[in-house]
């Protein structure tokens, strides 16, 4: 008797995944990059409370992510929620679309992490840093849960203080002596609001990812529980950063604020580098959340036959550990991309990560939104499965009301996340669009050619009595 390719059991609690979603977003990289580039290239000035707004969206659509996560049971959480609400044909596109957006993230990473070793460093191109962060990356994620969780528990940690010590000083010494309420009320709600929810969908993405550890979990409750108390730590967390950079410096100053500036001004300029080396860590906390998502996403997909086999080995002799060929296959992916910006001679930051990160922003919001169109579909009103009418109706159709309405914002705002003007932004909707035909098309051949496994997509759960516990791995089976 051989064992089915699974994961380790039991490794993933609430706290754990929690982290791992906290993780995934990167306290710094929003703290120092993306807010102050908010209120520079939008005017907005009520960015608090479009975190709080957006952030109230995304909620709802969760609502329904949440619920088909736990009907499924299935790692690849958009791609087996849309094949049961919407389709076999239409879950393989959005398996794909999931692909393509957690590596576009991840990738897009690997060009900030490699601009800022190199500021930081004074030494080597910043695609020879990149390649060393991919090295490290893929060493995590061929290792168990539990190593990459104890890494990110630490480095959330460190950049938990620094944030919360910016807060601090900001809120403790504003502008004028005075707190503002400019950035709470919706007359701050001007300029290019529609570039301001790019980047406040852009900073949160990541939230949704313990969804991926269904066979990992300790309890049933785990990952929901870890999606909501993750995005509300991180939608609080922006909100009062956001706010109090707005304070320490004045509204009219916000556009021209720098943290590492008033950081170094509270705690002196040893303080600057401590909080680049402290973004570098984050970054390589969020790349490896996704890396380990996207993993386990083609390790899942892989079971049913719809990918290639040999995927689906892992270690601890196929019982368990993490997906190792996934691994292997996304850093292959992850090497040629850098060396190909690099070959290439551009920009890690205005190309490869503002272009990455936006198609991977773009692609999970419409995953979100089509998650929560089969939840509103599908979940059962009667029966031992019932779904309250909160879950099943109310939550989807206004989380669908409100993130097509996000959705179309971003879309025909990209230009502010891109910082190019003109069609050009067009390109990375196209792109979604062309990976989701490509899997429906992918879908529907299987129908005809492969209808076993076709029958199998969004399925291939393993049964729960036939997945080994790696702590027992060493008995005889």
């Amino acid at each position: 008797m051989t064992a089915p390719t699974v994961l380790e059991r039991k490794t993933m609690g609430t706290a754990a995944l929690t982290v791992f979603a906290c993780a995934a977003s990167a306290l710094m990289v929003v703290l120092l990059g993306s807010i102050p580039a908010t209120y520079a290239s939008t005017g907005v000035i009520a960015l608090p409370l479009l975190f709080v707004l957006v952030g109230a969206v995304i909620a709802l659509l969760s609502v329904g992510y949440t619920a088909m996560a736990r009907r499924v049971r299935h790692p690849a959480v958009y791609y087996a929620a849309i094949a049961h609400g919407l389709g076999r044909p239409v879950g393989m596109a959005g398996g794909l679309v999931a692909l393509l957006a957690y590596n576009g993230i991840l990738i897009s990473e690997y060009g900030l992490f490699g601009f800022t070793a190199n500021n930081l460093f004074k030494a080597g191109p910043w695609w020879l840093w990149a390649l060393g962060a991919a090295a490290i990356v893929a060493a995590f994620g061929m290792r168990g849960i539990a190593a990459s969780t104890i890494f990110l528990t630490i480095v959330f940690g460190v950049g938990v203080l620094i944030v919360v010590l910016f807060d601090s000083a900001a809120l403790t010494d504003p502008a004028g002596g005075q707190l503002t309420t400019a950035g709470l009320s919706a007359s701050g709600l001007t300029g290019a609001v529609g570039g301001g929810v790019a980047y406040v969908i852009a900073s949160l993405m990541g939230f949704e990812l313990p969804g991926a550890f269904t066979e990992e979990r300790q309890t049933e409750q785990a990952p929901t529980r870890a999606i909501f108390i993750a995005l509300a730590v991180l939608v609080g967390t922006y909100a009062i950063t956001a706010y109090a950079l707005l304070a320490e410096v004045g509204p009219d100053q916000a556009a021209a604020a720098d943290p590492h500036t008033l950081l170094n001004a509270h705690y002196g300029p040893e303080m600057g580098p401590w909080a680049d080396f402290a973004l570098l860590l984050a970054i390589c906390t969020s790349m490896l959340a996704f890396h380990s998502t996207s993993n386990r996403y083609v390790l899942a997909i892989s079971r049913e036959r719809v990918f290639p086999q040999w995927l689906t080995h892992t270690g601890k002799d196929g019982r368990g550990s993490s997906p190792v060929a996934a691994s292997w296959m996304q850093t292959a992916i992850s090497v040629v991309v850098i060396l190909g910006f690099a070959i290439s001679g551009a920009d890690p930051v205005q190309t490869l990560f503002a272009w990455f990160s936006a198609l991977g922003a773009l692609g999970l919001l419409a995953l979100l939104i089509l998650t929560s169109l089969a939840a509103f579909l599908t979940l059962p009103s009667s029966g031992p499965d019932r779904v309250g009418p909160l879950a099943r109706v109310v939550a989807p159709l206004l989380g669908l009301a409100g993130g097509l309405f996000v959705l179309g914002e971003m879309i025909y705002n990209l230009d502010a996340l891109l910082g190019s003007k003109g069609a050009t932004h067009w390109v990375i909707p196209i792109v979604v669009l062309v990976v989701a035909v490509i899997g429906l098309i992918w879908g529907l051949y299987l129908r005809g050619a492969h209808p076993q496994i076709y029958r199998e997509i969004g399925r291939g759960v393993p049964v729960a009595a036939s997945v080994v516990d790696v702590r027992l791995s060493h008995l005889p089976l």
